[in-house]
């Protein structure tokens, strides 16, 4: 079967940039877990860096892979993230009732770049995409829950944060292994 990344004809590169992300979503959230009582301004600064970051790896595994027909999504999402935590992290003062809100948006506008992928994954022949789809629904989950309950607090929200970091954290993490076999492919053909 000829699937769309045999017309690519090229190798994934960098796909271990998705690995790194993963991982620091994954501390992050383990971190938020066990540490919920120290308040939204460490919160607001650990996720404000934990965005940035992101959206600066995002950006670089993008324009690396201009080759890839989803590459706009990687782009489009990296950008979303720089702007968010470049934003976060110049007003660390903002108040308990809109950090929920950018953080339910932002959830849910990488809940629909996972489900974005994993339809791109299911034309390149990864048998997982099923899974990817999974995590985004979740994801998405999570965010309306956030936008549902804002009033809850702050250690309702970090602990609901915490949780959605975790599922991006591991489909990252998913994603990178199907991304690793992607590049052996292409490297194999060339």
């Amino acid at each position: 079967m000829n699937t769309i990344y045999d017309q690519i004809g090229g190798a994934i590169k960098n796909w271990w940039v998705s690995l790194l992300v993963g991982i620091l979503f994954i501390c992050v959230g383990i971190w938020m877990l066990f540490r919920p009582g120290e308040g939204y301004m460490a919160f607001s600064i650990i996720f404000s860096i934990t965005i940035l970051i992101s959206g600066l790896a995002e950006l670089f595994f993008a324009l690396a892979n201009r080759h890839v027909s989803s590459w706009g999504w990687y782009l489009v999402s990296g950008i979303i993230d720089i702007v968010i935590g470049i934003v976060l992290i110049s007003n660390p003062m903002l108040s308990e009732e809109v950090i929920p809100f950018i953080v339910a948006f932002w959830l849910m506008f990488r809940g629909f770049s996972a489900i974005g992928y994993s339809v791109d994954l299911k034309r390149y022949g990864t048998g997982e995409w099923g899974w990817y789809i999974a995590f985004g629904a979740l994801s998405i989950l999570c965010s309306i829950f956030i936008l549902w309950q804002p009033i809850v607090g702050a250690f309702y929200v970090v602990y609901m944060i915490a949780f959605t970091m975790l599922v991006i954290g591991f489909f990252r993490v998913m994603l990178a292994f199907d991304l690793r076999n992607l590049h052996k492919k292409g490297e194999a053909k060339q």
